[in-house]
């Protein structure tokens, strides 16, 4: 099955980014848009496991939880991936914070231990808005964006990491919640 680490965004913000992609979609680029209520803060992709890989994934997920309190994050403003002059991903920012950094870090180091590869680039989490299928009408659509790189679109309460099945359909990617880890740092 195909999996992800990830956290959850609040309804606010997931109406926000509806209000934003319904702007965005006006502009008639060639952008497939990303369905606001699947939105989330992407930690790790792990791709294709096998079931019997699960509870070795999730007993690391408990580990790690078990070292770390709730926290905000802040979700403010846009951009793209890589750049403006290249788009293949629409986004909107998470204020950089010390506590996901962490947690990034600590997800990439335990997996690393079950064969998982490590991330090499450096962690920029964003809330994936759109993917670039090609310039058609894409100017308008990067001015608009533009116009919300310095909006604050609210704040996240991070309570747990969430491990996340991806199926893959014709109308989208559907996701399910395979297990979640409450943070909650304890004294060891």
């Amino acid at each position: 099955m195909r999996l992800f680490i990830a956290i959850d965004i609040p309804d606010e913000i997931k109406r926000a980014i509806s209000e934003l992609i319904g702007r965005l979609k006006k502009t008639g680029s060639d952008v497939k848009w990303v369905r606001p209520e699947t939105v989330h803060i992407t930690l790790k992709f792990l791709g294709e496991v096998e079931e019997s890989k699960i509870k070795a994934i999730t007993d690391r997920l408990e580990m790690i939880s078990k070292r770390h309190a709730p926290f905000e994050l802040e979700a403010v403003g846009t951009g793209v991936f890589p750049d403006y002059s290249r788009p293949r991903v629409l986004w909107i920012g998470i204020r950089q914070n010390e506590e996901v950094q962490k947690i990034y870090e600590e997800i990439n180091t335990e997996l690393k231990a079950l064969g998982f590869e490590e991330e090499n680039r450096a962690f920029k989490p964003h809330l994936t808005i759109g993917r670039v299928k090609s310039r058609s009408g894409l100017n308008q659509t990067l001015k608009t964006l533009r116009g919300f790189s310095k909006r604050d679109f609210g704040k996240i309460s991070v309570k747990e990491i969430l491990l996340m099945k991806s199926t893959l359909k014709p109308t989208g990617a559907e996701y399910e919640k395979i297990h979640v880890s409450a943070l909650r740092k304890e004294d060891l």
